[in-house]
């Protein structure tokens, strides 16, 4: 069986060193099980218990008798998938967890818990398990996964340092034209299919395209029952499709609620659907003034090229939105596995001027522009140079994200750097 060195596992594996109770979150079909199974389990040398509460059986069980199942299990792991189809159990994990505390190392149980829906597995979390649980997701395969996930990202050396170095202007020099060539072909095929491993496993467009509309389709008939009763799934298809086809737009309740004839809160109840279900994500403006950003629109980003294709149809987006949409899930895949995760924010002034993403750490801030072009030149770099220059302290260097050959710099201290370059 093919395996995708996951970025996360390490992170996960690092943690449960010291603590005892894991959650991982995702959407469906991202590789969840087998990282918890197979991979985590290998790694630490630990034998594992799984089980599964897709089984019906199961969760019946479970529902009689969960503390006593718990408690004598006697494998170092214990593996709980789906959860947020047994809310019942919170508690019991609760009671052993915080029995076992007393006991020697050697006959404690680590527990990790998964689950596709966030939204009531988050709301679960809150009440009965906080304090408790680490809290990680798990998203579809990034472009450096898919390449072999074996060296630092240039995006990661570049936040580390908060810097761009003279090394960055040689790097795609230092490349050699076939591994180059190989790079820019995974990124053409992760820009056209996505990062699901299933569609990565599938050979030809029709394979593909059938895997993708069947997990489409199991997503309407399982995740959305999970997660909140839709009375017309006809309009919430509808829905998804309009939404979908506004990847990368500010997000306008109102406007779609009028092109669907429902309520703006009906409208707002699906968008928190395919949150919850991990199919899309909003990104807030960024305001110095904290509070301006919680009454303001954000801009909405679907998760995935591949299921954009399927929802959105084969011209359904265009060319634009579709790359920010993929440089969007990048940064979304990376961002959470440094040390301190930053914060990710676009910014837009009354004036129109915009930058497509603001990276936010402590005392820096990194403004990034998204070109879908083979060549950028200074006037690509007019909206970050103007950020630059409101932000003189914090922002100190700005990067263009493009889709050519070659690094360098465009304007002062304003860096033109390839995607497959940043990310692979």
């Amino acid at each position: 069986m093919i395996y995708y060195k996951r970025n996360i596992a390490d992170l996960i594996i690092e943690r449960l060193s010291s603590e005892r109770l894991i959650v991982l979150t995702g959407a469906r079909q991202t590789g969840k099980t087998t990282l918890c199974e197979d991979i985590i389990p290998k790694e630490l040398k630990l034998s594992c218990s799984y089980f599964t509460f897709d089984d019906p059986d199961e969760r019946l069980r479970f529902k009689s008798s969960a503390v006593s199942i718990l408690e004598n299990i006697d494998t170092a792991l214990v593996v709980l998938d789906e959860v947020q189809k047994i809310p019942e159990i919170f508690d019991p994990i609760k009671y052993v967890v915080d029995r076992q505390k007393k006991k020697p190392a050697e006959h404690k149980n680590r527990f990790i818990l998964t689950g596709s829906s966030q939204l009531l597995l988050l709301k679960n979390i809150k009440e009965t398990l906080a304090g408790r649980a680490s809290l990680f997701n798990l998203y579809p395969l990034s472009l450096n996964e898919i390449c072999g996930g074996s060296r630092e990202q240039l995006l990661t050396t570049i936040w580390r340092q908060k810097k761009i170095t003279p090394f960055v202007s040689n790097a795609a020099a230092l490349i050699n034209a076939e591994s180059m060539r190989q790079f820019i072909q995974k990124r053409e095929e992760h820009q056209k299919w996505g990062g699901y491993p299933e569609v990565w496993l599938r050979h030809g467009k029709a394979e593909k395209i059938n895997w993708l509309r069947d997990y489409r389709k199991t997503y309407m008939e399982r995740d959305i029952g999970d997660v909140g009763q839709v009375a017309d799934i006809d309009l919430f298809v509808l829905a998804q499709k309009i939404l979908c086809l506004r990847t990368a737009q500010i997000l306008s309740l109102s406007e779609i609620a009028r092109d669907i004839a429902l309520s703006v809160n009906t409208i707002k109840r699906y968008v928190s659907l395919l949150t919850a279900t991990f199919q899309c994500c909003l990104l807030q403006p960024y305001f110095e003034n904290t509070s301006k950003r919680l009454i303001k629109s954000p801009k909405i980003y679907f998760t995935d090229p591949g299921l954009i294709r399927i929802i959105g149809g084969e011209d359904g987006i265009g060319h634009g939105a579709a790359y920010e949409t993929w440089v969007f899930t990048e940064f979304l895949k990376w961002k959470q596995i440094q040390p301190v995760e930053p914060e990710m924010f676009f910014y837009r002034t009354s004036s129109g001027m915009e930058v497509d993403f603001i990276l936010k750490g402590e005392g820096v801030l990194l403004p990034i522009e998204v070109k879908a072009a083979d060549r950028v030149s200074a006037v690509d770099s007019r909206s970050i140079g103007a950020f630059m220059s409101e932000h003189k302290k914090a922002a100190p260097f700005g990067i263009i994200v493009y889709r050519g050959k070659e690094a360098g710099e465009v304007n002062k201290n304003i860096w033109a750097i390839p995607d497959w370059l940043l990310f692979a």
